[in-house]
């Protein structure tokens, strides 16, 4: 018996000396995934042509936004580099520069932005589009003479180029002045479109609509539009509140529209060639007053926007009329040390923190405009709790502040933050088609500081 128990006692032993025993394999080192972050500077000009912007670096940064490393834009406007971290902290540090003020700093921040996502920053630097335009850009500016119904009075005009100057010709004529248009040298003229609103001969509300998409410069120095478009009649469900509908045709309002709560139908523009490709957007607001403090004045919005291809689908926005659970009187969602807490208002899984400083260019002493942005959840820790590398003699916790904004974000498509800061990191901010602007609620508010 005793002779079989050291046999045995052997074969253990020789079997875990061969590598007969699973215990003793050792463990296979796993290689580290590495993630390739690349974000992308570009500077847009008049005729939507994009040009690398390079003023402008990318600090990397820890949980508490210590910096780690400073990043460069290349020559096209490029930041890249190779981390084994899935999400990374960032901040944006860029020159900015907005109509006749002073050259400035714009400053963006992203708590947990995935580093897979290709990301994208959009300048503004409104000295340099001058000779941007002149390299790539066609433009005119001439008056239009818009055509149309018989009105007995026009009373508006509204168009996809924003405010224009206007006056009555005749009851069938509408001259547009000093319209400027801008095309690429080798591309096409963009679609815009042109409405009037006034009344007939039995003072009922009419509307007559064109659009247009050829630019050539006249000799006579006057384009020519029949606005002839035919809208339709579309009964609004009664009540409802204040809203702006518009349609989206590439990114650009057509259409836009005031409705007031007394309005008990809308004129749609929905028959038109570009119908196929034009999204129905509509916005509503409902607008809580603060107060007045010590310290300052606050407003609070609430805000849902609707985008659809179905124009009766858009108008259902409709905006809660309660007013939300901010403290107003003591801004204390913000603590002094960085921190904020914005998850009393349950179901926004994003908030976008805004500063506008009053600040010096430490070089030439003189007063600069500064604007810091940070993306984030809905509680954590604002970037500008640490300093800010290379800047902090410029903008910091304690500097001076104009005005502070705040948005809380709720896309109805998904709770999940990832989805949010990807979105903002990325291209698709831009664009209005994207799945995740078609139904949003925003909580905004504003406090501007004495």
């Amino acid at each position: 018996m005793k002779k079989k128990l050291i046999s045995s006692l052997l074969l253990t032993t020789l079997l875990q000396a061969c590598g007969g025993s699973s215990s003793s394999t050792p463990d296979v080192p796993t290689e580290p995934v590495e993630y390739i972050f690349s974000l992308t500077s570009q500077l847009t000009n008049d005729c939507g042509v994009a040009s690398a912007f390079t003023e402008v670096e990318l600090l990397l940064q820890d949980d508490t936004w210590q910096t780690l490393k400073v990043y460069q834009a290349d020559d096209n406007g490029v930041i890249s580099f190779v981390t084994e971290s899935e999400f990374i902290n960032y901040t944006i540090v860029a020159k900015d520069q907005k109509g006749s003020e002073a050259e400035g700093l714009n400053v963006v921040s992203f708590y947990q932005a995935s580093s897979a996502t290709p990301s994208h920053y959009q300048a503004q630097f409104d000295e340099k589009l001058d000779s941007l335009n002149e390299i790539s850009c066609e433009c005119v500016t001439q008056n239009i003479e818009l055509s149309h119904r018989t009105f007995e009075t026009q009373t508006s005009v509204t168009s996809s180029l924003g405010d224009v100057s206007w006056e009555p010709i005749d009851n069938k004529t509408t001259l547009l002045e000093g319209i400027k248009v801008c095309k690429a040298v080798d591309g096409n003229w963009p679609l815009h479109s042109f409405s009037v609103l006034g009344t007939d001969s039995n003072q009922k509300a009419i509307v007559a609509g064109g659009l247009k998409d050829d630019f050539s410069e006249n000799v006579d120095g006057v384009w020519l539009l029949a606005a002839d478009e035919v809208a339709d009649t579309i009964d609004l469900v009664m009540p409802h509140q204040a809203l702006n509908t518009n349609q989206l045709i590439d990114n650009r309002k057509h259409f836009s529209t005031n409705v007031i709560e007394e309005d008990e139908s809308l004129f749609i523009f929905d028959t038109h060639s570009h119908i196929s490709e034009a999204y129905y957007q509509s916005q509503a607001r409902v607008t809580f007053n603060g107060g007045d403090f010590f310290w300052g004045s606050s407003v609070i919005d609430n805000y849902q926007q609707i985008i659809s291809t179905s124009a009766q689908e858009s108008l259902a926005v409709k905006v809660d009329e309660q007013i939300p659970a901010i403290d107003v009187d003591n801004h204390s969602e913000i603590k002094a040390d960085g921190n904020y807490d914005y998850s009393a208002v349950a179901g926004y899984p994003m908030a976008v923190i805004s500063y506008d400083f009053t600040t010096y260019d430490p070089a030439t002493k003189l007063l600069m405009p500064a604007k810091w942005t940070f993306y984030g959840a809905e509680k954590g820790v604002l970037a500008i709790s640490a300093e800010l590398t290379g800047y902090k003699d410029i903008i910091n916790i304690s500097t001076n502040k104009k005005a502070t904004q705040v948005e809380l974000i709720k896309s109805i498509i998904t709770n999940n933050y990832q989805d949010y800061i990807k979105h903002y990191q990325g291209k698709s901010a831009l664009d209005m088609s994207v799945d995740f602007v078609k139904k949003i609620k925003k909580v905004e508010i504003t406090y501007k500081l004495n």
